[in-house]
């Protein structure tokens, strides 16, 4: 017998031949846990399939033991002057008494122009698992003769490139066990080949990152996708990445993972945290590291650091002679003005969170080195600020900070021009 090397896609149910002639249509069984859902990506596999000179055949029995074969090629033919490459398909039984004259589908081959064979080969290994089947390679008889049978429905391609694809079935599926799972995705030990992309419900997507990943991360839940099937939101992924690594990531990995990724060549190494605090054992873990001198991007840092009391978040600075005599020199000229600055409760630190260069909390002012940077006046003014927020319990940008700083300034005027006043009369005498 004539055989030809295929790849087989099969599992049990009934076919319907509208899977490929309507546009639009799906019914996968199980939303939540189903891959597809556009409704078209079996019909841009066919013609992708088509475009790189793949055979397309499926056999499906709909219950009878007669089974019914569907062949699937390209003709050309033109359409309002243009050369185009339409789609037909034929249909025949296993017995040979039943045929049908080719039928033209409603789409060419110009349909998904940008689908590559991996891509065809991802939505119909995705169809197949969405019902519950599979992908195997088989013997397939080059006429229309007995198939093997897998399941009821069963869908062969021919084609050496496409049976590569097939080959590297573990790039665009993955197989392996979670390293860590969190309420939208996980992640799995990396493989080389996996080309730092995202997957989606274990799918290769084709969304890479733009540097290396330490590990490969894998959408668990629904999410949107483009109709190449790419991932639609790729502006948070940086964020539920990090989502990751602090709510859901062990004590145990996290001690081993979080050095990996204190250098800049890795993706990991620059995360968006957003407002999440960080867990248990997150913090357990940074803490272990600190402790044993060992590196942490600086991302794990932070949120550690603004876990513990704020006194631990900062390093205390000694001033230079220089650096004290602006020191002493603006707090008198603050107690010239009757802004009565206790010394005692200031607090001089190498920074602060934010870039601040002062910063009010719990009794205390804590001034940053960069302020003495920026020159007398700047540090004359972020004294001035924080001892406000201290003495008049105002927040930063209201309505309260407005007024006592109106007030003030009306204040100063009025003092000038008694000064002004004042001594003009010296003058006059």
């Amino acid at each position: 017998m004539n055989l030809a090397t295929a790849v087989c896609f099969y599992n049990n149910g009934e076919f319907d031949r509208r899977a490929f002639t309507m546009m639009g249509l799906s019914a996968k069984a199980d939303a939540a846990t189903a891959i597809g859902f556009f409704g078209t990506g079996f019909k841009y596999a066919i013609t992708t399939l088509l475009r790189h000179g793949c055979t397309v055949r499926i056999v499906a029995s709909n219950g009878y033991d007669d089974m019914l074969t569907y062949d699937f090629n390209a003709a050309p033919g033109t359409f309002k002057g243009k050369e185009q490459s339409f789609v037909y398909c034929s249909v025949s039984n296993e017995s040979g008494d039943y045929e049908e004259q080719p039928f033209e589908l409603p789409f060419t081959t110009h349909l998904g122009v940008n689908w590559k064979l991996w891509q065809a080969y991802r939505e119909l290994y995705t169809n197949a698992k969405d019902e519950g089947g599979g992908v195997q390679l088989v013997n397939l008889p080059k006429d229309k003769g007995s198939c093997l049978r897998p399941g009821d429905v069963n869908v062969y391609v021919t084609g050496a490139d496409f049976i590569k694809v097939y080959e590297e079935h573990d790039k665009y599926f993955l197989n392996q066990q979670s390293i860590v799972e969190g309420n939208r995705m996980r992640a799995v030990e990396k493989h080389f080949e996996h080309d730092n992309v995202v997957y989606y419900k274990t799918m290769y997507t084709g969304t890479k990152l733009d540097k290396p990943t330490l590990l490969t991360y894998d959408y668990t839940k629904t999410t949107e996708l483009t109709e190449d099937r790419t991932l639609a939101d790729t502006w948070y992924i940086r964020h539920h990445i990090g989502e990751l690594w602090l709510a859901n990531m062990s004590f145990d990995t996290l001690i081993e993972y979080l050095p990996k990724i204190a250098s800049d060549t890795f993706y990991e190494y620059n995360l968006d945290t957003g407002y999440h605090s960080g867990s248990v054992d997150f913090h357990r873990a940074c803490a272990y590291l600190v402790e044993h001198h060992k590196p942490m991007p600086m991302w794990a840092r932070d949120t550690h650091n603004k876990s513990l009391p704020f006194d631990q978040q900062v390093d205390v600075y000694k001033p230079t002679r220089h650096q004290l005599s602006m020191y002493w020199k603006a707090i008198g000229m603050l107690h010239h003005h009757r802004m009565m600055i206790d010394a005692d409760k200031i607090i001089l630190c190498v920074s602060l969170p934010d870039n601040l260069l002062g910063y009010y909390r719990q009794g205390h002012i804590y001034i940053a080195k960069e302020a003495f940077s920026r020159g007398f006046e700047k540090l004359l003014g972020t004294l001035y600020e924080e001892w406000l927020h201290m003495d008049k319990e105002c927040e930063d940008m209201s309505r309260a900070m407005q007024n006592v700083l109106v007030d003030q300034i009306a204040a100063f005027m009025v003092e000038i021009q008694e000064l002004e006043d004042y001594a003009e009369q010296e003058a006059l005498r």
